[in-house]
């Protein structure tokens, strides 16, 4: 999918939690208009109360993140070997600004990391303090945008348990409050174990919500991981190839030509096809046999 699907996405991302965050008490109808309510669900959504609001919240908003970032964090998103490639090959070839127009054409994160380190490149001045300073900024700024959607599942995830600790202390304060005032048996203790019910509904809506929120952030976060490794990786090979271009240009550009032909696979030619030896392999004469 490219870029463009991408912040598509992010936008309607926006739109659906700013919805939620307008009408939320839509989605509250929705879930109190149940014909069971005596199932797990119908129980929770009775005794969350308030807490409700906030809770589907979370959830819509961990669901949309977890598609979002499916979506989003694939190395082919970031970095393209068809791409790259050329890239490093204009850079082995001392093509500054061949290598700068690719990186225009082909528009991704790897390719504006390995551009700001180009333009670091002045009237054929090559400091690779310079250079590699140029890719360190580009990819702080290019990584840390994606993994910013990453570390909101963290957020949703560390926010609902504590939200349902502070249901829990809500109903238990509230269960003791009935045990001081009314004191045991009758109508206090079922109004009692009601606030006692509440309390623990909450501490399992939290962890509902944040263990599915927890897992897909570590997954995602270990995924990005080994994409920020692939982009940190192209920009050594490209100050590497630099270097070792602008030493020695004749050098690479042989080893360059011998590689080529290697991945041609120029084969030699058969035995068979053998052309005649010339006379100088030919044994000398000598005496003839008796």
């Amino acid at each position: 999918m490219k870029i463009g699907n991408i912040r598509s996405f992010s936008y309607l991302f926006h739109l659906v939690v700013g919805w939620i965050f307008l009408a939320p008490q839509g989605f509250v109808a929705s879930a109190l208009a149940q014909d069971a309510p005596t199932s797990f669900g119908g129980k929770m959504v009775e005794s969350l109360g308030i807490f409700l609001y906030a809770f589907i919240i979370m959830i819509l908003g961990g669901l949309a993140l977890m598609i979002y970032n499916g979506i989003a964090i694939r190395k082919q998103a970031f970095v393209k070997d068809e791409v790259v490639e050329p890239i490093i090959a204009e850079v082995g070839r001392l093509n500054i600004d061949g290598a700068r127009e690719l990186c225009d054409q082909y528009k991704m994160p790897a390719t504006n990391i390995l551009k700001a380190g180009l333009d670091r490149i002045q009237d054929d001045e090559l400091d690779t303090d310079s250079i590699e300073k140029g890719l360190e900024e580009a990819s702080s700024v290019e990584l840390a945008k994606p993994f910013t959607w990453i570390n909101m599942l963290n957020t949703i995830g560390s926010i609902a348990p504590m939200i349902g600790l502070l249901g829990t202390v809500t109903g238990m304060i509230g269960a003791f409050n009935v045990l001081t005032d009314q004191g045991m048996g009758g109508d206090s203790s079922k109004q009692m174990a009601g606030d006692i019910s509440s309390a623990l509904w909450t501490t399992a809506a939290g962890l509902i919500t944040a263990i599915p929120t927890l897992i897909s952030y570590f997954i995602y976060k270990t995924k990005f991981g080994t994409i920020v490794a692939e982009v940190n990786r192209l920009s050594g090979e490209m100050v590497f190839t630099l270097v070792r271009a602008a030493r020695n240009p004749e050098a690479f550009a042989e080893e360059e030509s011998a590689y080529v032909e290697e991945e041609v696979g120029l084969a030699p030619a058969p035995e068979g096809n053998l052309p005649p030896p010339g006379p100088e392999a030919l044994p000398p004469p000598g005496p003839p046999p008796a």
